[in-house]
């Protein structure tokens, strides 16, 4: 049985449509499956989302798509790595970190709609995000 993962790209401004042209040649998809988005935090930055289907048991090597590929889940219009969701439920409920069973923790998605959930060596960063229409 087939699987898809959601990858997100981050892509200059200058490189961004050659990025495009590459992900329709390798992965034979359509434009219209690829969604960019602007980061309104860091205005010279575009994240490029695209859904790709893996065949049962296969594995992706994110570094050969683009360097800075990773994979993030999506709930609405807002995008996040497992890592950012554990740390935006521990600062969201005030909880240490540590032993948590994070799945008991709830999100109010509607505060987070048009965000970039990630993190870094600082901790978590929540980017605003508007898609881009062309």
């Amino acid at each position: 049985m087939d699987r898809s993962i959601i990858l997100a790209s981050f892509v200059s401004t200058e490189r961004l449509e050659t990025f495009l042209e590459y992900l329709i040649k390798r992965f034979k998809m359509n434009r219209d499956r690829i969604f960019v988005y602007k980061n309104e935090d860091e205005p010279t930055q575009n994240i490029v989302t695209y859904k790709v289907f893996l065949k049962n048991g296969k594995r992706v090597d994110l570094k050969s798509i683009y360097p800075t590929t990773i994979i993030v889940h999506k709930k609405g219009e807002c995008f996040y790595t497992i890592n950012a969701l554990n740390s935006l439920i521990e600062r969201e409920h005030n909880l240490d970190s540590g032993n948590i069973e994070h799945k008991n923790y709830q999100i109010d998605w509607e505060k987070f709609q048009n965000k970039m959930i990630l993190t870094n060596k600082e901790g978590l960063v929540v980017n605003n995000i508007k898609r881009v229409f062309s």
